[in-house]
């Protein structure tokens, strides 16, 4: 079964390759043999020039000799799909790989991560099946978002096996390579798309606009057409004025005395809101909000009031990975929590142990607190706005892939396990096409009273480099005098250093002097336009979802600051 379901996979992600890059990019005249192999040639050459993976690129497209788009996608199509049968079909790696348990569990990771890639693909063929070449800039960043959501699909995968061994590790990534280039290939078409459409002289198709910097407001005007009637419903509401749904209390005065009992209600990827209130009390439970359940909203009574536990981690429970220690998991889009409070009570000898993991886009997080030690808060992927939020941990206690921003969140540095040192970040971006990062905004990085005594042995970090192009900007952000004035370590030898991109911008406080951080080619200075393109409005494209929560935020740089 899991053969058949990674060749699924991969043919999922070329036929969506191959969609989202040439549906509108071609058009078709009678033209000689010559004419037609030229003119093909010319268009493969343009597609795959912005590309990592040229040799993928071309043998997925150059086949066809013709510059007809059902050609091009048959062609590659085949090409793609025999060339991972062969790997799969007549490979026993996958099998040998799940005769051991810690693999096993690794496999199970994979199996729900690259269900959600498939998904992603999907939505992007859909997207652009529907709308017109010429109107790609207005749906772009919807794509580049859909797409990194893949990319880091895959990723995980192969980290979770990482996490048994580095040989199943290297294993798993020979299998996912060709899907891993092809999709890496997808990013950079997209971010290349203004000079490929200048260069094949594409019809109606103006400049477009790749960075989102001139994102303005919207009106019921102007919303993209791929917003859809409930959500434009949703954006045009007045600030949240939710009725519950279904109310859960621990006391028998609700309808049920448990969150997954209420979840069983939430109907499958419904367009409207689904309000679970969460009166005050602690409940151990362990949540799964799947990607079926959409629109999923859960409202708590105060953070330190209705409080989610559990105390699963990788070194207590053997063989689960990292992804699975969650207390709470989201996989439905456009989830919202308000005056929560999640945990996960491990402890420092836990290890690896997720207070919440968000996977969804268009997540919304505000007013709740995360509790935990190693990995607290796992924004793993897609879109993701925490506003006024407490998070404490030690090691890594927020990472992850996602577009995330932080905005007037306290981040609080704990006392870790003997020997450790405490980062406040560790960012997995490991594509240069893809569109994720973490950003603080306005946040207030600290340390907690525990963590004082101990701050000059248990050193502390803004954060480290996960991954080779690791993202993360702190900006009108307090930085108090727990951080070291190096401001980042490395994660594993020089993973990140010299390719990673980490920058400070309008920071304050005593551990905001950057004049001694890491002499990194990794570390960035920006100024005001630069910091631009890292607010709500630019990165997260958040005047098309988040208005619609009620939410305070700022669009833009935070005033008063």
């Amino acid at each position: 079964m899991a053969n058949n379901a990674i060749i699924g996979i991969c043919a999922v992600f070329l036929v969506a390759l191959v969609v989202a890059v040439v549906v509108g990019v071609t058009h078709i005249k009678t033209k000689s043999d010559g004419e037609e192999i030229s003119s093909s040639n010319k268009a493969v050459q343009a597609l795959c020039q912005p590309t990592n993976y040229k040799e993928t690129c071309q043998k997925s497209l150059a086949s066809s000799n013709s510059s007809d788009v059902k050609e091009l996608i048959r062609t590659g199509f085949q090409a793609g799909l025999v060339e991972i049968k062969n790997v799969l079909a007549h490979s026993v790696t996958v099998q040998e790989l799940i005769k051991d348990e810690n693999n096993k569990a690794a496999l199970g990771v994979c199996q729900e991560v690259l269900d959600l890639a498939i998904d992603d693909f999907q939505k992007s063929f859909d997207m652009l099946g529907e709308y017109e070449m010429s109107k790609i800039g207005k749906y772009l960043l919807e794509l580049k978002t859909w797409l990194s959501g893949a990319f880091t699909s895959q990723q995980t995968c192969i980290d979770s096996f990482a996490e048994s061994s580095n040989e199943s590790s290297q294993k798993m990534q020979s299998i996912l390579k060709t899907s891993m280039e092809i999709t890496s290939n997808a990013l950079a078409m997209l971010n290349g798309l203004s000079t490929i459409v200048k260069e094949l002289n594409i019809p109606n198709v103006g400049n477009i606009d790749t960075t989102g910097v001139n994102r303005k407001l919207l009106s019921a005007e102007d919303m993209p057409e791929w917003i859809s009637q409930a959500d434009r419903k949703l954006l045009q509401a007045k600030p949240m004025d939710l009725k519950p749904n279904v109310v859960v209390a621990k006391d028998g005065s609700g309808k049920y005395d448990t969150i997954n009992k209420a979840l069983a209600e939430v109907p499958v990827k419904s367009p409207d809101r689904f309000v679970i209130h969460i009166k005050a009390g602690t409940y151990k439970e362990k949540i799964n909000v799947t990607k079926q359940m959409t629109n999923v909203v859960f409202i708590g009574d105060g953070p330190t009031k209705t409080i989610i536990t559990n105390d699963i981690s990788v070194a207590k429970n053997p063989p689960v990975r990292t992804y699975r220690t969650a207390t709470v998991g989201v996989g439905g889009a456009g989830f919202m929590a308000k005056d929560i409070g999640f945990d996960n009570s491990a402890g420092p000898e836990g290890h690896q142990a997720v207070a919440f993991r968000a996977t969804a886009d268009r997540v919304i997080m505000f007013n709740c607190h995360f509790t935990g030690y190693q990995d607290t808060l796992y924004a793993h992927r897609e879109r993701q706005l925490y506003g006024n939020c407490l998070i404490t941990g030690t090691v890594d206690f927020i990472f992850g892939d996602a577009a995330s921003i932080f905005q007037n969140c306290m981040l609080v540095v704990r006392k870790p396990g003997p020997g450790q040192n405490c980062m406040v970040t560790a960012q997995g971006r490991n594509d240069l096409g893809t569109n994720s990062a973490i950003v603080l905004q306005n946040c207030t990085i600290s340390g907690a009273p525990d963590y004082i005594p101990v701050k000059d042995t248990n050193k502390a970090y803004l954060g480290r480099p996960w991954k080779q192009f690791a993202r993360s900007i702190i900006m009108q952000s307090r930085i108090d005098d727990i951080i070291q004035p190096e401001g980042y370590a490395p994660m594993t030898g020089t993973i990140g250093i010299d390719t990673s991109f980490i920058a400070e911008f309008g920071n304050r406080g005593p551990g905001a002097d950057t004049s001694h951080r890491v002499a990194w080619k990794g570390i960035k200075k920006i100024d005001i336009n630069e910091a631009n393109k890292w607010t709500p409005r630019v990165f997260l494209e958040s005047e098309t979802w988040i208005p619609s929560s009620g939410v305070p935020y700022s669009p833009d740089m935070v005033p008063g600051v």
